[in-house]
């Protein structure tokens, strides 16, 4: 009897939750219609199924879906099903994590080549466990301990030892503002001041990255073994070795030093303040927020200031980034920048934009969620708007993750049969207890450690010595080279992407290594193409590819061609790399 009540209460409660999504949408799409009659535009057009599908994988998952799963969905067109599993599937996770490395610059080494193996692995589980934004968020300005423990430390750790603009980061991220010519001097163009950056700035002043004092100690008697080991002849250069062992192992952990205090700079030229002075920390707008005389919760007073619902951007901010992630243009433009000091910026429709900061809060920031609002809205699902006038989506190129991730999924069908192991109880077991470890022992750990390191990538698809994974699990060398020539971000600044056609992208698609391996013969749409008399099938190639049967014209044209010369000339149009 319990369980059925309780089965009876789940089914209740997943039914208020859908109906709450779909009301949402429903807004959105009415506020969205009174614009455009006012504006006296023609109402969207909605989109095929064909059409749909693409899209929805694209957006949601990374990736173009295969032809199974396109002619699964044509038999069942249940467009709210679909974006239900795909936001549930391991693509999804994959996919939201290249959005969060734009806006976060991960990188597998992190500043000072900081480790940051395990920071990856841990915004995964947050996405995978959908972890509310605002949490997620303060999590990483809260974070302290070591990155094998505490792997949150890595948001701190991209910037480790420059503090300021840390903080210029932090704004452009989370906030929507550029803060950035306040460091050195009063904005020219903005309120911001250079003491309001400082101010703020000291919220973090107790932050420490280069760990404890105790490991420092320890550090000292490691290199004076090794020393000994060295001047014995029993292990040549013993000093670096342990050094780097000390370093990538304990030396960047974060603590916090309740002396330590921020300055103004030597060449600080305004009146509300003199030369080497100390700075208080205090927000400049919202909630007035200030240090207390123990000065204690420094981090959390800033993180719960910066999240909170007075905040004038927090909200509007992951608003405008997900709206443009979804749609292909910002409702607010310069995703970096969408407010003058406390002020946001106007927009492209005042009330949306508005309703939508409303629905993010009351659905306590569940990303998940809000972006299914998205989704099940009739304007999401209408024909793309190839002039940008607010009819739908906008008709945009692939990002370079999504031409990878498609590509992938050409090749070999489902990208996610692999993924990189979660090495964090290694990496614990690996660097603990520092008080009880020998020069000699730390010379095989560091070999231990490298080993680890290296088997990042173990078992993982290749193809002439290329890896054949998610664009999501590749991070710099010559894996990357594909993504970056087609307008990766570097993630050295934040949201640095684009998807600007250029010469060399046209050449590598004609000729480049990725097209030859798709012109492959036992790649997975070639296997798939071939029916029980080794014919080759073009409707499969072309439901593949660019996501519609070939017309009548196509079918003639393409009779007589081989497989190779077919996939050549669809991975080269426009209708494969565009999203419609």
């Amino acid at each position: 009897m319990v369980k059925a009540i309780t089965i009876f209460l789940c089914i209740l409660c997943s039914n208020v939750i859908a109906n709450d999504v779909v009301n949402h949408s429903r807004e959105i799409d009415k506020l969205i219609a009174q614009d455009l009659k006012n504006r006296k535009v023609e109402m969207p057009v909605v989109a095929s199924s064909f059409v749909f599908v693409r899209r929805a994988y694209l957006d949601i998952v990374g990736r173009i879906p295969t032809y199974d799963e396109t002619i699964k969905f044509l038999r069942r067109p249940d467009r709210k099903k679909l974006i239900e599993d795909l936001q549930n599937s391991k693509g999804y996770t994959e996919s939201m994590f290249n959005f969060y490395a734009d806006l976060l610059r991960i990188k597998r080494r992190l500043s000072n080549n900081i480790d940051g193996d395990t920071y990856i692995s841990w915004v995964k589980q947050q996405i995978e466990g959908n972890t509310a934004y605002d949490e997620f968020i303060k999590k990483l300005l809260t974070a302290k301990g070591n990155i094998w423990e505490n792997p949150e430390v890595g948001y701190f750790l991209r910037d480790e030892g420059m503090l300021l603009d840390n903080v210029s980061n932090t704004f452009q991220a989370f906030a929507g503002m550029n803060i950035n010519c306040a460091q050195c001097h009063d904005h020219p163009f903005d309120d911001w001041t250079q003491m309001d950056y400082y101010n703020m700035t000291a919220f973090f002043t107790q932050l420490n990255t280069r760990g404890s004092k105790e490991n420092r100690k320890q550090f000292q008697r490691l290199k004076k073994e090794a020393e000994e080991l060295d001047k014995a002849g029993k292990k040549k250069g013993a000093i670096n070795v342990v050094g780097q062992f000390y370093r990538h192992g304990y030396q960047h952990t974060i603590v916090e030093e309740q002396d330590k205090r921020l300055k103004l700079p030597d060449d600080y030229k305004y009146r509300d303040g003199e030369p080497g002075e100390t700075v208080k920390a205090e927000t400049a707008l919202g909630d007035r927020v200030k240090e207390k005389r123990k000065r204690q919760g420094l981090r959390d007073n800033f993180a719960n200031w910066i999240i909170s619902d007075n905040h004038p951007t927090f909200a509007a901010n992951i608003v405008n980034r997900l709206w443009d992630r979804s749609f292909g243009f910002p409702l607010i433009d310069n995703l970096n920048e969408v407010a003058l000091f406390d002020e946001l910026k106007e927009g492209r429709n005042l009330r949306l934009t508005e309703y939508l900061i409303s629905v993010i809060k009351e659905v306590d920031y569940d990303l998940k969620k809000f972006n299914s609002i998205l989704y099940n809205t009739k304007f999401y699902q209408s024909k793309t708007d190839p002039e940008n006038s607010f009819r739908g989506p906008v008709l945009r190129r692939m990002t370079s993750a999504q031409l990878w991730d498609s590509i992938i999924t050409l090749y070999q069908g489902d990208p996610d049969k692999w993924y990189p192991k979660d090495r964090k109880e290694d990496y614990i077991t690996l660097f603990s207890n520092l008080e009880s470890i020998t020069a000699s022992q730390a010379l095989k750990k560091w070999d231990e450690y490298r080993k680890i390191r290296g088997s990042y990538y173990e078992g993982a698809p290749k193809i002439k010595g290329h890896l054949v994974v998610r664009s999501s699990q590749i991070f710099e060398g010559k894996n990357a080279n594909f993504m970056r020539e087609f307008g990766r971000s570097d993630r050295e600044l934040i949201e640095t992407g684009n998807e600007q056609p250029n010469i060399t992208q046209i050449l590598n698609l004609m000729n480049g290594n990725v097209t030859k391996a798709l012109q492959n013969n036992s790649g997975y749409v070639a296997n798939k193409a071939k029916d029980m008399d080794k014919n080759i099938d073009i409707n499969v190639i072309f439901i593949s590819y660019i996501g519609r049967a070939p017309n009548d014209k196509e079918r003639e044209l393409f009779k007589d061609s081989s497989f190779e010369d077919i996939v050549w000339v669809l991975i080269n149009t426009h209708e494969f790399k565009l999203i419609s």
